[in-house]
């Protein structure tokens, strides 16, 4: 049997056999893609799949239903723009089937993300399948004379930022998984919900773009992993200062627990959603003063190519960098 291709081996066979044409500006390999127009349109689509992006034991039907919109507003804010709408595709599973109250549950978590960002949940469709699948596109655009912000134009020299904190998400998943971690650990909570109910960046990614960041991406899959699918994307290399990974509170104490690097949970682990971004080192502490979240400058932009981890200026070698969706 064949090795599994990809992620991105899977996106780049399928970008090569499709073509870009007239009225679409950016398509395959970004965050999201350009519709052309004025304003500018940012659509992006994400899959949530039970049992490979959640699971029922461990997280609330409002929990899934506001990750499901939650995380695509992420990919809106990687580009800059300002979400309008969602349109969610809905699979339920024929051998556990949902009742209305569920039903309820579901849309509550998403209207409250919704909601918060002046999105509107505009229409979808409905099916029954073997799994439960969530698939939502969602609708964006960018502010008057502010182009995207894409993951391709880091340009060597610049600083590599991030926003927030990191690890919360994969300390909190692993507290999801192992409740015996927890003993004592006043974050638990916090983490826990960090893993189930994510804050997409969207103030933040406006501001961003901007006030001139070069390249953006949301952190989703990992700040190694998309950070080296950035230096791919603008054909550079990538230099990350573990030392430097702001960890979100909590998160030492339950890597200690865990057995495991807290900077290299907080690296690798995921799931935490926020924009990695580079901008020259002169706009730094510009670019942190707008927006609404800290900014952590923790790496930079080099010649060449890949993706290297330093800890205590020593080269790291992580067991992976990130998650892969197989």
């Amino acid at each position: 049997m064949s090795e599994p291709i990809s992620e991105l081996a899977l996106i780049e066979r399928i970008a090569r056999a499709t073509a870009l044409r007239p009225g679409v500006m950016l398509g395959i390999g970004d965050d999201a893609a350009v519709i052309d127009g004025d304003p500018r349109t940012i659509v992006t689509q994400d899959l949530l799949v039970e049992g490979v992006h959640f699971r029922r034991s461990t997280s609330t039907l409002t929990d899934i239903g506001h990750k499901a919109v939650a995380v695509n507003l992420s990919d809106l804010a990687a580009m800059g723009a300002t979400p309008i709408a969602v349109f969610i595709g809905l699979a339920l599973p024929t051998d556990d089937r949902l009742d209305g109250a569920d039903i309820d549950a579901l849309y509550a978590g998403m209207e409250s993300v919704a909601a918060r960002h002046g999105v509107t949940i505009a229409g979808g469709d409905i099916t029954y399948a073997p799994a439960f699948v969530l698939a939502v596109t969602a609708l964006g655009q960018m502010p008057a004379g502010v182009e995207p912000c894409r993951r391709s134009t880091a340009r060597t020299g610049d600083v590599v930022c991030v926003t927030g904190t990191l690890g919360g998400a994969a300390a909190g998943l692993l507290l999801l998984d192992r409740p015996d971690l927890a003993g004592g650990i006043a974050e638990a909570d916090a983490l826990r919900d960090a893993s189930r109910r994510p804050s997409p960046r969207i103030q933040a990614g406006r501001r961003l773009a901007a006030d001139g960041a070069t390249a953006m991406m949301d952190c989703s899959d990992g700040l190694a992993l998309d950070a080296s699918r950035l230096a791919a994307a603008s054909g550079v290399g990538i230099e990350i200062d573990l030392d430097a990974v702001p960890l979100a509170p909590g998160v030492r104490r339950v890597a200690e627990a865990a057995g495991c690097a807290a900077d290299l949970l907080a690296a690798t682990g995921g799931d935490d959603y926020e924009l990695i971004v580079t901008a020259p080192a002169a706009l730094v502490d510009r670019l942190a003063a707008v927006i609404d979240v800290p900014l952590t400058a923790l790496g930079r932009v080099v010649a060449g190519t890949g993706i290297t981890l330093v800890r205590g200026g020593v080269a790291v070698a992580a067991p992976t960098l990130g998650w892969e969706h197989r």
